[in-house]
């Protein structure tokens, strides 16, 4: 494997060089380097911060993300950190609503959903990537610049670091320095940021396990319904709970210039939730969850409002920094792995040398297409679906927080939530959780999707012939 690193020629420092230059040490830039590393491609990640440190409590794994993890061989380790969701209590204040089995899901789909929290998760991907030897912190990006006559993309950080890759890959999150400086670059000022504050904040804590719960609870989550508010608890090991609450904010408060709340306290959320029922508390009361917290976190929720190209030239966008998305469908880090995952598979056909021609009379390969237009290939492959999703989970939202025009929100969701049958569920989200990417230079696993190949173009088709995915609608609220 080409491990890059600061080589010198004549005493004088080089840029380090490699294939693959990585900007963001996220969920999507640690599945790319990942996939990299067992492909045993060239590559390197630059990450601004001074160590990992994941922003959040901890996260929700989709069946159309795990089968590609699997390959990976972290899911046998998430489904020893994590825990399966078997069942979802749905409450209306202190009604219960509805419970939705979720055990069916792993045999329609091959995989359960599960819970895991997200400093684990993100300990996992960096060992998976190659760990420090691969991911290189304390490396902010500060200039990129991408000269068609030179063979490398060149790209700089603050501390005056030159790092060049023959492609760069941007998965620097939603305030994407990689998406600003390619804007820049490209004169569309429109591309730097097209991202709106939704005027929603999110509240999340990741608690110690909660003692008085039985096996009965394991793997048991719940939707809160509220009159101002919603609140969403995860099942997580050994009965810890993962809840995320949503409320609004005073629409003539200025918009944030941030996404996390830079201090959060248990006090603070206890304000807005404490009082509300939960039927795992104690008193009956959520503060009694939220006192068993370790970690809390506060953070305001954005949106796209445009979608511009994931690539340009030698550089591509995933995950959030090409298409943020609200939490509601937890498909925001489902969507860089799909994103990593199809992304990687081109990149090996171009640097794989088995996957090319000999030229004549020279050392290096032939390749059969150049990397802007593979780029483009892997943008014009995952456009369409991240911005379909990003629109559905802003439908989604307005739904479950019962915001839909003409006041029908309230009546709609309880009809939804108490008398949809089950089956419903699952064939609205055939077409979510049925597309599993999957490495091709890699073994598969030998978990199999129980969903027919038929299945997931069928939910596709009608979803499209009741206007869900409507470009009108992309990034619009109702």
């Amino acid at each position: 494997m080409n491990i890059p690193g600061n080589e010198k020629m004549d005493d004088q420092p080089r840029a380090a060089t490699t294939d693959i230059l990585i900007v963001g040490g996220g969920i999507g830039g640690l599945i790319l380097a990942a996939i990299c590393h067992k492909l045993n491609l060239s590559y390197l990640v630059l990450e601004r911060g001074e160590k990992i440190t994941p922003q959040g409590a901890g996260i929700s794994l989709s069946p159309n993300a795990l089968r590609v993890l699997d390959q990976l061989g972290i899911f046998d380790d998430i489904v020893k950190e994590g825990q399966d969701l078997r069942k979802m209590l749905i409450y209306y204040s202190t009604t219960k609503w509805r419970e939705l089995d979720f055990t069916c899901y792993r045999e329609k789909f091959g995989y359960a959903v599960y819970a895991i929290e997200r400093h684990r998760f993100h300990h996992l991907l960096h060992e998976a990537a190659g760990g420090d030897e691969f991911v290189r912190l304390n490396a902010q990006v500060d200039d990129l610049i991408d000269d068609e006559t030179k063979p490398y993309v060149t790209v700089t950080t603050t501390r005056g670091e030159e790092f060049r890759g023959k492609v760069v890959v941007g998965a620097d999150g939603i305030r994407s320095v990689t998406r600003r400086l390619l804007g820049r670059n490209s004169g569309d000022a429109s591309a730097t940021s097209t991202i709106r504050f939704t005027g929603r904040v999110h509240m999340s804590g990741y608690t110690r396990p909660i003692s008085h719960l039985t096996e009965q609870e394991t793997g048991v989550g719940t939707w809160m319904l509220y009159d101002r508010t919603i609140l969403t608890t995860w099942p997580c090991k050994d009965n810890r709970q993962w809840y995320i609450g949503v409320k609004g904010v005073n629409p003539r408060e200025k918009s944030p210039d941030r996404s996390v709340w830079k201090e959060t306290t248990t006090a603070m959320i206890n304000d807005v939730y404490g009082q509300g029922y939960h039927p795992f508390a104690k008193s009956g009361q959520f503060q009694d969850i939220v006192n068993q917290s370790e970690r809390v976190v506060a953070s305001n929720v954005f949106m796209e409002v445009d979608f511009p190209s994931m690539c340009s030239g030698r550089v591509a966008l995933l995950g959030d920094a090409a298409h943020s998305m609200t939490s509601f469908l937890g498909q925001g880090a489902c969507q860089a792995i799909e994103d990593a995952t199809e992304l990687a598979n081109l990149l090996s056909l171009y640097f794989t040398p088995e996957s090319s021609s000999p030229r004549r009379g020279g050392t290096e390969p032939e390749r059969p297409i150049s990397i802007p237009d593979l780029l483009q290939r892997y943008s014009d492959a995952r456009s369409s679906r991240a911005q379909q999703i990003a629109s559905f989970s802003t439908k989604y939202a307005l739904f479950h927080t019962a915001q839909l025009p003409y006041g029908l929100g309230p009546i709609v969701r309880q009809l939804v939530y108490t008398w949809v049958p089950l089956w419903c569920f699952i064939w609205c989200f055939a077409w979510l959780y049925g597309y599993q990417p999957v490495v091709h230079g890699l073994p598969l696993p030998s978990r199999r999707n129980g969903l027919k190949k038929d299945d997931a173009r069928d939910t596709w088709r009608a979803w499209k012939a009741w206007g869900m995915w409507r470009g009108k609608d992309q990034g619009k609220e109702l």
